[in-house]
């Protein structure tokens, strides 16, 4: 299946517009303010978030793809000509860690603030491969009570839960599938992914169960955001639809973690296992940017406006 490119005037930016336009937002954000509820700041424990059994499937009994806006995946297909590639590569059975670029911005579902990206990736396996998934999400939508309260209907039914090592080995020794962000936080700058937590990997080893990398583009250019240390700046006004960019959610061929890592102790050979993983999904992502007109306009957005590369740490681990 492949890409429709859609021919119209909003893609066509003045790169001088946008800059002031940013300017403009850059200056608001420098104001005291607090981050959108849905930034994550990385907890320092998961032990309050580790479910038991009897929790877990409470949870699946609560789900209801159905109810946990379908008719994003559906506005993708029509309106973003979403392809999707590779699903060759999804195993027919048996439980499988999807591994995703954390790409885009929230999205309002209902009363809930939730990925773009976890609500298409869900939605399309559970049409294209008839099998269910279930989302781990980052802790930042659980330690919160006005985060849990505005977005627990929608985790609940998306059959969401919090990603823990522990949470992701118990929903996979029960034959589920699960999908993970190994970046912990959006990709800066757009479609260059952060290094991976490994958590994943300590996943599917314990589980014995294969690894398929999952790449996605197209969001971080429909709603175009710049990432400054107060926090995401989107360049789209509340209420407009976002610019009509083509996606394209492509399956990568499955990966065996332990034909690589003989040993969960080995750091050094876990650690170029994951960065293995994370060189798919990147090589693929910028395959498929090469020639997409608002990659570079973003890269340069971020570049003036937004967190330097250098200034990002990230704890493998």
């Amino acid at each position: 299946m492949g890409i429709r490119r859609v021919s119209n005037p909003q893609l066509i930016y003045s790169f001088p517009l946008l800059i002031l336009i940013a300017r403009v937002f850059h200056r608001q954000s420098l104001s005291p303010m607090i981050k959108p509820i849905y930034c994550r700041n990385l907890p320092r424990s998961p032990a309050p978030y580790q479910l038991d059994w009897g929790q877990l499937r409470s949870l699946k009994q609560q789900i209801d793809l159905s109810q946990a806006a379908p008719e994003l995946l559906q506005f993708a297909l029509g309106y973003h000509h979403l392809a999707l590639l590779g699903l060759e590569h999804v195993p027919q059975k048996g439980p499988v860690v999807f591994v995703c670029n954390h790409t885009g911005t929230p999205v309002l579902a209902g009363e809930s603030l939730m990925l773009e990206t976890v609500l298409l990736v869900t939605h399309a396996i559970d049409r294209y491969t008839q099998r269910s998934l279930r989302p781990l999400m980052g802790l930042g939508y659980y330690e919160s009570p006005v985060t849990l309260r505005l977005n627990q209907a929608l985790l609940t039914r998306l059959g969401c839960v919090p990603v823990t090592v522990n949470n992701g080995v118990r929903l996979l020794d029960k034959g589920e599938s699960v999908l993970v962000y190994p970046e912990g936080e959006e990709s800066i700058p757009p479609y260059q992914t952060r290094p991976f937590f490994w958590g994943f990997a300590k996943m599917a080893w314990i589980a014995e169960v294969p690894i398929v990398p999952v790449a996605l583009i197209g969001p971080h250019e429909s709603r175009l955001r710049i990432d400054p240390p107060s926090g995401p700046i989107v360049l789209v006004a509340p209420g407009r639809r976002p610019d009509p960019v083509p996606y394209k959610l492509t399956f990568l061929p499955p990966v065996n973690v332990r034909s690589a890592v003989s040993n969960l102790n080995d750091q050094q050979s876990l650690s170029a296992f994951c960065e293995q993983i994370r060189q798919s999904i990147q090589t693929s992502l910028d395959a498929e940017s090469a020639g997409r007109p608002l990659v570079p306009v973003a890269k340069r957005l971020q570049r003036l406006f937004g967190q330097p590369k250098h200034e990002l740490t990230h704890q493998s681990g």
